[in-house]
């Protein structure tokens, strides 16, 4: 069991490192074998008896191979020039003159006696450019060899042959000009007419080249080069390197100098170059399948050398690697379902599964039709994601139900379903109950009468904000479905009875005009009709009703006016009290306020027929006396109502 356990194991993280190599694929510059030829020039800059801040110029050659990454040898040659001010300095003693005084700047002496120490001739100073040629071996110790930006430091060995332009200049009468022998011994400077020799090859010294440098690569093939290197001057210091032919000890040679008497004066020769150059990488560079991938590349990112698109996705491998990041060992890098060759066609990014954030793989974008690359495809204010997976709306159409209201309002204002035409399936569309009907597209029933909102508005053209369209007392569906009365029609048998007070509502009744009048023939009434008014009688004069909020009397209020009329024509003695009542909305003393306006105008109608009025009283009673419930809009519809009163009767 253990050991089945630890095979699954090892089995995982291969697996595990198959796919992490898979999904980061990265190409590391590697120099390794590569054989580099380069071209540079500057500046030098000499350093010895005569030193002022004069540069000469080098050019020169290298090639360069790198043995691993971190070490390179270089071999380099090259020619040029270094300057220095040649001039008298008074610790070189007569040893100056000695060499110099035929001279014609310093004034042609004709004998080393005869110059006059304090002539200013004598210590004027002499721009020398004298010429070098040098080869050299080094060792380069790279910092950053698989990185674009690479630092190195440089050790290594030489020679140098330079030429010192006076040994080969003679006075118009072909004498020398210095007073210097060559390849003769011992090497002195002796005497007043003594002559300083110096070995046959003083012009040739070891060096010692150290120095630091910049790697900076633009591609596997070319790169740019920075250098800046010191070299020492290794030797006896027989030479005649700046024109002063005394012997001295040479830099390192100081470590040995018993030979020599060591003075004060003495300066080893040394020289430094600062150089710019370009390189090109010769070796190393095969790509055998032509996709732009060196076959070393193809092999440590794991492609087929012999394959430019190693995944088979339409990119090439090196596009894939170097323009678009991609991996070239998957087809689809991103796993959204679309190559990376389609990505970039679409102007998707293969790197990223969800280009434009919506919440949907690309590849499903384009599979449904919407837009990958922005977030809401129909510009109806919702991202696809979410029409897609949250709302289940249609991603492609602003209004996908066809409403006439977009999605967005739908989800984030009215809470509707953004995919049914009529989310309360009340026969209305959402659009046309919130824009047209004013009604609730969550409500079938809006008014709560027991007819639906579509029925209302489609079949009996009922208003379906009010219960009771009419103002009878009863309700739109108990009008149309239970007692089958007009819900358009206050009186619908036009007996003079209003619906909700008529208990024959389809059948004239006797339309007696007296307060107990039923609404039945006078074979069905319910009660017999009295001629007699009694006093203290209350009466509701059923389908007297008036504008919203006002005291104004609507038309189809006459009937039952007419009514009231007939019974005080008909009983001259009759006094009565016109009482208003109103609903519980609003503020109590408002509603007193339009109660009372409503009887007077009740009471102004009844005068202006030919009634006293100083038979009738009126008052507003406000919400204080209700005969229903004020929590339905049929209860509330039945309190407001105007009343009579009959305070003295015959």
């Amino acid at each position: 069991m253990k050991h089945r356990l630890l095979l699954l194991a090892v089995l995982a993280a291969l697996c595990a490192g198959v796919s992490a190599r898979a999904q980061k694929i990265t190409y590391t510059w590697d120099p390794r074998g590569k054989l580099v030829v380069g071209l540079h020039g500057g500046g030098t800059k000499y350093f010895g008896e005569f030193t002022d801040q004069n540069f000469g110029s080098v050019a020169g050659l290298y090639v360069k191979y790198y043995v691993i990454p971190e070490i390179a040898l270089q071999v380099n040659g090259g020619a040029g020039s270094y300057v220095y001010n040649r001039r008298w300095k008074s610790k070189f003693g007569g040893s100056y003159t000695l060499q110099f005084y035929k001279d014609p700047r310093l004034g042609g002496w004709s004998a080393p006696e005869q110059i006059d120490a304090n002539d200013p001739a004598i210590k004027h100073e002499i721009l020398e450019v004298d010429k070098l040629t040098f080869a050299e071996g080094k060792i380069l110790i790279n910092m950053f060899p698989r990185r674009s930006f690479n630092s190195y430091i440089s050790v290594g060995a030489g020679i140098m042959s330079f030429n010192n332009s006076n040994a080969a200049r003679t006075l118009p009468d072909g004498e020398q000009l210095l007073n210097v022998g060559f390849g003769e011994t011992p090497y002195a400077v002796s005497g007043a007419r003594g002559i300083s020799s110096l070995p046959s090859d003083a012009n040739v010294k070891t060096i010692i080249p150290v120095g630091i440098g910049f790697d900076i690569l633009f591609n596997e093939f070319f790169a740019v080069n920075l250098d800046f290197t010191f070299r020492f001057l290794l030797g006896t210091g027989k030479d005649m390197m700046d024109g002063f032919g005394r012997e001295s000890i040479e830099n390192f040679a100081r470590l040995n100098s018993t030979a020599f008497t060591v003075h004060s004066e003495e300066a080893g020769d040394s020289w430094g170059t600062g150089t710019i150059g370009v390189q090109v990488y010769l070796f190393g560079q095969n790509d055998r399948d032509d996709d732009g991938l060196t076959d070393s590349q193809e092999a440590r990112l794991g492609t087929d050398p012999l394959n430019s698109d190693t995944d088979g996705d339409g990119l090439t491998d090196a596009d894939e690697v170097n323009t678009f990041k991609t991996d070239p060992l998957k087809t689809d890098t991103d796993d959204d379902r679309l190559t990376d060759a389609e990505e970039i066609a679409k102007g998707a990014n293969p790197l990223q599964a969800d280009t434009d954030g919506d919440g949907l793989l690309d590849g499903d974008e384009v599979a449904q039709g919407t837009d990958p690359l922005h977030m809401d495809t129909d510009k109806d204010g919702l991202s696809d994601g979410d029409e897609a997976l949250k709302h289940k709306s249609d991603p492609l159409k602003a209004d996908g139900d066809g409403d006439g209201l977009s999605d967005f309002d739908e989800v984030t204002k009215h809470r509707t379903h953004p995919r049914k035409t009529d989310t309360d399936g009340d026969g209305l569309t959402d659009g046309d109950e919130l824009q047209k009907h004013k009604t609730d597209p969550l409500k079938p029933d809006t008014d709560g009468d027991g007819l639906s909102d579509g029925d209302e508005v489609l079949k009996h053209r009922t208003d379906p904000l009010k219960a009771d369209t009419d103002g009878d007392g009863l309700s739109d569906g108990d009008e149309a479905l239970k007692h089958k009365t007009d819900p358009l029609k206050a009186d619908t048998d036009g007996d003079g009875v209003t619906d909700g007070r008529d208990k024959c509502p389809t059948v004239p009744g006797a339309r007696t005009g007296l307060p107990d009048d039923d609404g039945c023939p006078r074979e069905k009434a319910s009660e017999p009709a009295s001629p007699e008014v009694k006093k203290g009688a209350t009466i509701v004069l059923s389908g007297v009703e008036f504008e919203a909020g006002s005291s104004e009397l609507k038309t189809g209020s006459l009937a039952s006016l007419e009514e009231a009329y007939k019974t005080l024509a008909d009983h001259p003695r009759m006094v009565v009290e016109i009482g208003g009542h109103t609903d519980n909305a609003g503020k109590t003393k408002a509603n007193e306020n339009l109660s009372k306006r409503r009887a007077d105008a009740v009471k102004g109608y009844i005068v202006a027929k030919g009634i006293d009025a100083a038979r009738i009283s009126t008052r507003g009673y406000g919400p204080s006396k209700p005969i229903a419930s004020n929590k339905t809009e049929v209860g509330r519809a039945r309190n407001r109502r105007i009343e009579f009163k009959i305070l003295k009767a015959e």
